[in-house]
């Protein structure tokens, strides 16, 4: 009961993920592309197009590509593999960790049904590679991966924020609370999977920004809510122990002070 207790909040963040994939389309909210955002922050020019075009010069592009597709794929292993390690080490940092998960992805969730966004592959097919989709095409996955895949119905107006930018820096400050080796090594592994799913053509430096921003938010609300829960049942015990009968103090009669006075002399 206390495993199924301590890991219900990942369990149920993939079957909200799932539930509400089509609530947005169903409310009839139109998805906007922030590509116009991105050109006029940078110029003119998208980061996406720059990565793509200056990786697919290198002597093994596709290399490059099957890499970043693996490390994209690590999306939902990421939290569990955390989880698991806090689960062995630290339970009051397990479940803090799991608070900020579903703050996190209430917070994102709610964006998406409100204002779903485009990813650049799919707001700008002309221009924008879709990296990951050519690389299952060429792979040696069984028939049967690559056709899951393709068909599945995810939700692909869910560009911002970046739950793949997201995702990891929780993971980083969790560990960092516990270890902070490993804290650093999984604030680098944020900065490999911006960088990926930028180049990719998943997501907009703006979607990362906003993942980054997200998860920000998502830490200090749960800080927040566990600080007003473990205040909260501080005062039960502090009643308690406030309502106990304090121990009577017995008095001594006056022929026991007479005694122990003739003892004396």
């Amino acid at each position: 009961m206390l495993v199924v207790r301590g890991w219900f909040p990942f369990v149920g963040l993939i079957a909200a993920y799932e539930l509400m994939r089509d609530l947005a389309s169903a409310l009839g909210v139109p998805p906007y592309d922030l590509g116009h955002l991105e050109l006029a922050v940078f110029g003119g020019t998208l980061p996406t197009v720059v990565l793509q075009q200056a990786i697919s010069g290198l002597a093994d592009p596709d290399l490059v590509a099957d890499v970043a597709t693996a490390v994209y794929a690590t999306h939902f292993l990421l939290p569990v593999a955390v989880g698991a390690w806090l689960w062995t080490r630290d339970r009051s940092l397990f479940n803090r960790f799991g608070v900020t998960l579903v703050v996190l992805c209430a917070l994102a969730f709610a964006t998406y049904v409100v204002a779903p966004t485009t990813p650049p592959w799919l707001a700008q097919p002309t221009t924008v590679r879709h990296l990951i989709d050519e690389t299952l095409q060429r792979s040696d996955l069984p028939a049967i991966a690559v056709w899951l895949y393709t068909h599945h119905d995810y939700n692909l107006y869910a560009a911002f924020p970046s739950l793949h930018a997201a995702f990891p820096v929780v993971a980083a400050a969790a560990a960092w609370q516990r270890n902070r080796l490993a804290g650093l090594g999984l604030a680098a592994w944020a900065l490999i999977v911006w960088l990926v799913v930028v180049y990719l053509g998943e997501h907009y430096v703006t979607d990362v920004i906003g993942g980054f921003v997200y998860a920000a938010a998502a830490i200090a609300i749960a800080g927040v809510v566990i600080r007003q829960v473990r205040r909260r049942s501080r005062i039960p015990a502090l009643a308690m122990a406030s309502s106990r009968p304090l121990a009577q103090t017995t008095v001594p009669s006056p022929a026991q002070t007479a005694g122990t006075t003739r003892s004396r002399s």
